[in-house]
This record gives structure tokens, sequence and C-alpha cells, in this order.
């Protein structure tokens, strides 16, 4: 399949670090786990809605979610209008498929609202994107933590290759809650070989919003594979001319006999953004294509083995 179009959004804002508390305990817990795991001497974080009037400590934790809300409209918006017009009114008059991603599934309940429309919103899918891709099709809403996207993208090559949907929209929002971000990496399901901590090594997080629109109509972005391989280490590295890791634990990647010229870390080079860094994939080919070849991208899991799924630059 193709991406049409694309458009990711990021807070514009600074980073502000994470400072543990006896006032949440288990919160302050689970980022000390978060960094043992993750090798890291500190965490910050670059959120959608914080205010450097408030106290950081608080501000960081509990940010506005209307900033966050307002991110993922807009995002549909941008990709919808770097359609070119005539693209834009077929997709619109076609049969188009709507799939959400986020990390966490009903987090409503973790923001600061009262408000029975926008928990909806943020448990569920944002209804006015539906209508702004002017959606008829039953919609769909994945949640699957770091997998999201790419278990999207899988959804999305079903329904074209069947010849389901002309087009598919996938809107993807990372929102980094704090506790659910910590307890994510501080949970061990392997025993891992022992490393030193880095004082150098931080770990960042920045929210991101996203959405892509996929279809069979030949553009300059080509993707394919998205499969899962149960293996300890990278396999077939001989068939793909670059590599870019999605994961905040490198574990996989210090096991696996890659050439670190032709392998791009995403975490290192934009933040971490749970389901949405794979898609940070796009944006680094966006501004480096690659003349020949495919990049692969890897998502580790912390179980057997890893996602990936290849892009071919087409432009000619």
């Amino acid at each position: 399949m193709y991406l049409s179009s694309f458009a990711l959004i990021e807070p514009e804002d600074k980073f502000y670090f994470y400072q543990p508390s006896w006032l949440n305990a288990r919160e302050a817990n689970l980022y000390h786990q978060g960094l043992q795991n993750t090798h890291a001497a500190g965490w910050g974080f670059k959120r959608f809605g914080t205010d450097p009037e408030i106290y950081p400590g608080e501000m960081i934790r509990n940010p506005k979610y209307s900033d966050y809300i307002e991110a993922i409209e807009q995002v549909g918006d941008n990709a919808l209008q770097s359609l070119s017009p005539k693209e834009r009114v077929k997709l619109l008059k076609s049969r188009t498929a709507f799939i959400y991603a986020d990390s966490w599934g009903e987090s409503g309940l973790f923001e600061n609202t009262d408000s029975a429309l926008h928990i909806s919103m943020i448990d569920t899918l944002p209804k006015n994107l539906v209508k702004k891709f002017a959606i008829s099709e039953p919609t769909c809403k994945i949640r699957g933590e770091k997998q999201a996207f790419t278990q999207a993208m899988r959804v999305a090559q079903d329904y074209l290759c069947w010849d389901v949907f002309d087009y598919v929209v996938i809107c993807a929002a990372y929102r980094a809650v704090l506790s659910l971000v910590f307890s994510d990496e501080g949970s061990e399901h392997t025993r891992l070989p022992a490393r030193a901590k880095s004082t150098d090594n931080l770990n960042l997080t920045v929210e991101r919003t996203g959405c892509f629109i996929f279809s069979q109509h030949k553009s300059d972005i080509r993707v394919s594979g998205n499969k899962y391989v149960i293996a300890d280490k990278i396999e077939h590295t001989g068939e793909i001319d670059q590599f870019a890791f999605a994961g905040l634990r490198k574990d996989l990647l210090i096991r696996s006999d890659l050439s670190q010229t032709d392998t791009l870390d995403l975490v290192d080079i934009y933040g971490n953004s749970g389901c949405l860094t794979p898609a940070l994939s796009f944006e680094y080919l966006n501004r480096h294509p690659l003349e020949t070849g495919k990049l692969r991208t890897i998502i580790p899991d912390r179980l057997t083995g890893y996602s990936y799924f290849d892009i071919e630059f087409c432009k000619e």
C-alpha cells in the first residue's frame, strides 16, 4: 500500500524533567524501575497543555487536556490539506475506513475533567475527525501500547488488499500519562543482562498526534511487510539497506549484528512517542529520502520478538 499523505504534531513547549516525590510514592517507585530498565539517569517530558507558571512537578502530571484534543483534530486537518484538491475530493467521495489508535485505551480518568463529552473523545475517538473525512462506514479503535500504530497499519493493509475500502485513514495519538509511561518501561518480562546506568543517558518522552492516509494509488512512499517475528535478535539483516529502531530499551538492538552507520535510533533522534515512535520513520524519510533500497522499522516487544514494516521511497 502507499502513503498518500501524513502529518505529525508535537508540543512547542520545552522539556520538563520529572522529580519523584514522597507524595506519590507508587509513581516514584515506577519511575525508578523504569530508569533501571532503560539504563537512564532522568526522564524529561514534552506534553500538550503545559503551563510554565505552574509548579513543574504538578504541571507535567496534569496538563490541560484541551490542547491534546485540539492537536488530534488539527493533525487530521493538516493531513487532509496535504492532499491535492483532486485527491481530496476523491477521498471524500470514496469508500474510506477510519482507524483510531492510541497506547492506553480508556485513559479519560487520568485527565482533570468532568466533561462526559471530552472523556468520551479521549476514551473512544474524536467524533469531529469522522465528520471531517466524511466517514460513513463503521469505525475502529485499536489500543495496543507500543504496537498500536503498526497493528492499525496491518488492518489497513488487509482492508486495501481485499478491496474493502479505497482509502484508510489512521489517526493516532500518544498521551504521556506519567504512571502509565513508567509502568510500561518498568515491567519486566525477560531477564536482561545487567548494564551500568549512564549518567549521560536521559529518557525524553514527547507527546505527538499523527494522521496517515493510505491507499493503493501510487505515491512517493510505499509500505510493505508489517509482520511479527519471534526471535532474540533482528533477522535477515542482509536484505535491507537501512534500519530504524523504535524502542526505548536497546537490548534487542545490542544483541543484533547491525552496522551503526546503517541504523537509525528514532528515540535518540526524535524522542520516544510510544505507539507513534515507528511513524517517525515517515518523517525521517520525508526529510532524508533514500535513493534506492528499503528502510525497515523495528518495533521491539519485551516477550519474544519484534514487529517490523518496510518503506520504499518511490519518487522519480
